[in-house]
């Protein structure tokens, strides 16, 4: 009987088989490229004609037309991974197989490659099965490959905690309108459809029928460039992004870890010239659906980067022109910038397709968030108030707004040519826009504003020095390691300083100047001058800040940014207290070496600290509470206005928790807390630990407010601090002698500060005063007196020994 079914079996195959062969190809549309394909239009059917195999090039799945919400990430104009794939034949199967390019041998001894090879796992990303072979092509029926989620979009909805979703096969299909191909590239588009029940707000916020969640998304098969570029190394020093991998045929002494910077391909007409046109120039491509005026200063901050090209030795190397009518943004042919709304505010990125191999970009493609824009103009229109009954609106609103857009342009544009973060630059005179600057707004003696220098004008010094290091030809018969060095030897000796993200977007961070939305050379000095700022426009705040005919309760959305604008120099300052100076430097390098700050540096950031979670400084004015009434029908709070635990009624205390939970959550961060703990033991000059706390104890237990409001806040402050140093002396990454001197000050609050009803010669305070110290004192005796949490500091590993270490490559062994 098992005989008879394997016969059967073995017949349907043969009859299936042979049914693929008589597939009629000329019935069927076909479209040459890169690689040929066929569609039938009937069976919604897409057919590839492999004509070569074990033949490299890359493929990227992207996302034309995405979901629209920040919160869940998957953005109209995403691009996905890039990746270096061949064709296999395996029986009746053609494999797409993903090489690994992470690890490499380049050796003439085809033994020795083939067992780095060998060592390392590829993947088969697709299995298809062979429909017809002619003329040594092989057809193969592509179509369920096309309508995978290839994008991922329901396992991203599903980590965005939106529901669990599936594709749906029955509501996918082939997107003919933009399926075409090119002698370099086939472009194949699906709408794709996944299903499931939805669990979150962002996706019924964005969908019309969130049970189904409708995109489309885009394989692209490119054909790999030519072996004439020529990679160029990483330098930590230059702030370029890089690709890498492990070379196992480096010489023993060697780093096997070969890093290689991301950069265009850019070649001069006359090599030998100081300045000459380019072979081929970088040309970016607006966004045809980016409406004026945005349209003009995007165009016209992205075309900045001309002038650094030409610090480089190219004349008219790179430009920004708008898209031509037509042109399909996703096309690797073309570098775009891309205008994309979303449902919320939130980043613009620049990501780029790039060679794997070499770290060559093909594709430079930004993505700018329409609504970005409008909290620039907002922060405008707090600080001018300018909507007073008979007077025009004023226009600097709009002009600050275009002037972040031309310095974003730029900005974003900077990531696809390469640039990382470069968040150091803003006190040398704005030597980057690969900074995040914040708007630099003066004000006059009378409290007139001035927004001319909010933004950047001009493309930064740093980034000259910058695209010199990775565009500059090197001149024949010079040695490029030894001319790249000395580019970055002259970089630092202008007085730059580069240092990027992991040491500037951290709670914990301790560079003086590597900050984000930042202003000054003294981020202390900023704060103070801010915060004079921000007081003169609180006091004159009113109706003025909102346009006739709307409610009035939308005033908190135009107070928040004023009442926060302080808020990221906050944190600026704050890493200053056991701040420490230093650079990316290399063995013999001209960068200074590492240094503490002085204590003057770190006692005024402390003092301005201070002075920040003063009560005056926290209370909003009286006129102001009174002014925004409960929010109305068709306008709910969202995440551009105050929390409130006051009902429907606007919170006057929550601003001032929201600043002093800012700032406290910067002063008693662990880590901070270890470095103040550890430098005075090495220099006594420095401040210490308990110095600090006792500092940030006076200025919060000693203010005397000039009212029961403010008297509010402080009781409010003074709670804050305990919670704080409570977790502090809780928190596994706080040293034993931090923990020691969280719980000392603690006991030490609690036996002055709020020890009064227990002294018949203490001064009675009011009512609510004196009831607040004894909560917070029998808070502290609460939490003293439980056996203490065996958080013990997280124990520190030991760097790998066995069998004798890992180079300079961050792993994880499980043994």
């Amino acid at each position: 009987m098992r005989t008879f079914y394997t016969l059967i079996f073995a017949l349907l195959i043969s009859i299936l088989s042979a049914k693929a062969q008589n597939l009629d190809m000329s019935k069927l549309q076909k479209k040459e490229g890169f690689i040929d394909f066929y569609l039938d239009d009937e069976k919604g059917k897409i057919f590839l004609e492999i004509a070569e195999l074990e033949k490299e090039f890359l493929y990227v799945n992207s996302l034309p037309a995405g979901v629209g919400s920040n919160d869940i990430g998957l953005d109209r104009g995403q691009l996905g991974r890039t990746r270096v794939v061949e064709f296999r034949k395996a029986g009746n199967k053609l494999f797409l197989v993903h090489k690994n390019y992470d690890f490499r041998a380049y050796s003439d001894n085809p033994d020795e490659v083939k067992s780095v090879k060998d060592a390392f796992a590829e993947s088969i990303i697709w299995g298809f099965e062979i429909s017809k072979t002619e003329n040594g092509k092989y057809i193969v029926d592509a179509t369920t490959f096309y309508l995978q989620d290839a994008h991922q979009v329901a396992e991203k909805l599903g980590s965005a905690r939106q529901g669990t979703y599936r594709l749906d096969n029955s509501r996918s299909a082939i997107y003919e309108p933009m399926t075409k191909n090119f002698p370099q590239n086939t472009e194949v588009e699906a709408t794709i459809t996944v299903t499931g029940t939805p669990a979150g707000s962002y996706i019924r916020s964005v969908t019309p029928s969130p049970e189904a969640v409708t995109v489309r998304q885009r394989h692209s098969f490119i054909q790999l460039p030519d072996d004439q570029y020529q990679p160029r190394t990483f330098d930590t020093r230059a702030g370029y992004f890089h690709i890498s991998y492990l070379d196992f045929t480096s010489p023993i002494g060697e780093p096997m870890e070969k890093k290689f910077i991301s950069r265009h391909r850019l070649e001069k007409k006359d090599p030998n010239a100081a300045l000459s046109e380019p072979i081929k120039p970088i040309v970016y491509y607006l966004d045809r659906g980016t409406p004026e005026p945005v349209r003009s200063a995007l165009i016209e901050g992205g075309n900045w980067w001309n002038e650094a090209f030409e610090a480089a030795g190219f004349k008219n190397a790179f430009r920004v022109e708008l898209m031509p009518e037509g042109a399909d943004p996703m096309d690797v042919r073309y570098n775009v910038i891309q205008w994309v709304h979303r449902s919320t505010r939130g980043w613009s990125y620049g990501s780029s397709v790039r060679d794997p191999r070499t770290g060559e970009i093909l594709k430079g493609h930004v993505s700018l968030g329409s609504l970005r824009v409008r909290q620039d103009y907002l922060i405008a229109q707090g600080l001018l108030q300018p909507f007073e009954e008979g007077k025009p609106k004023d226009p600097k609103m709009l002009e600050m707004a275009l002037a972040r857009l031309r310095q974003l342009s730029a900005h974003e544009i900077g990531h696809t040519i390469g640039l990382a973060h470069a968040y150091a630059s803003s006190p040398s005179n704005r030597a980057s826009v690969m900074d995040y600057p914040y708007p630099y707004i003066t004000m006059s003696g009378n409290g007139d504003l001035d927004f001319s220098k909010a933004y950047d004008d001009k493309i930064g010094d740093w980034d000259k020095w910058a695209i010199k290091y990775g565009y500059e030809i090197i001149p024949t018969g010079q040695d490029e390691k030894a001319y790249l060095n000395k580019i970055l030897e002259n970089t630092y000796a202008a007085g730059h300083t580069f240092i990027s993200d992991s040491d500037s977007r951290n709670t914990s961070g301790s560079h003086p100047h590597a900050h984000l939305w930042d202003n000054g050379e003294s981020a202390s000095a900023e704060l103070a001058r801010m915060m004079e700022i921000r007081a003169k426009k609180l006091q004159s705040f009113g109706l003025n800040a909102l346009e006739n005919d709307r409610p009035e309760a939308l005033l908190e959305e135009v107070l928040v940014p004023l009442y926060m604008m302080h808020r990221y120099q906050v944190e600026a300052t704050a890493k200053l207290v056991g701040g420490v100076d230093y650079t990316y430097k290399v063995k013999g390098d001209n960068q200074r070496k590492q240094n503490r700050l002085e204590s003057k540096a770190q006692m005024d950031a402390l003092n301005e600290l201070i002075t920040v979670i003063k009560p005056e400084n926290l209370a909003m004015p009286n006129h102001i509470v009174d002014l925004i009434p409960p929010r109305p029908m068709g306008y709910g709070r969202n995440r551009e206005t105050f929390p409130s635990r006051t009902g429907p009624n606007f919170d006057p205390i929550a601003p001032a928790e929201n600043v002093v939970d800012m700032t406290f959550s910067f002063l008693f961060d662990a880590a901070r807390a270890n470095r103040l703990s550890q430098q005075n033991a090495f220099d006594n000059k420095l401040p210490s630990l308990e110095a600090v706390f006792g500092k940030i104890r006076t200025g919060v237990f000693s203010s005397a407010p000039k009212d029961d409001y403010q008297s509010q806040i402080q009781l409010m402050t003074q709670n804050k601090m305990v919670d704080h140093l409570i977790k502090l002396a809780k928190d596994p990454r706080a040293s034993s002698m931090v923990k020691a001197e969280a719980r000392a000050i603690l006991k030490d609050i609690s036996s002055n500060e709020l020890n009064t009803y227990g002294d018949k010669n203490a001064k009675k305070g009011k009512a609510i005063e004196e009831s607040h110290r004894m909560y917070l004192a029998d808070k502290i005796s609460a939490f003293l007196r439980l056996p203490e949490e065996l958080s013990t500091p997280v124990q520190i590993s030991v760097p790998d020994g066995a069998p004798i270490g890992s180079d300079d490559m961050s792993c994880d062994f499980d043994y």
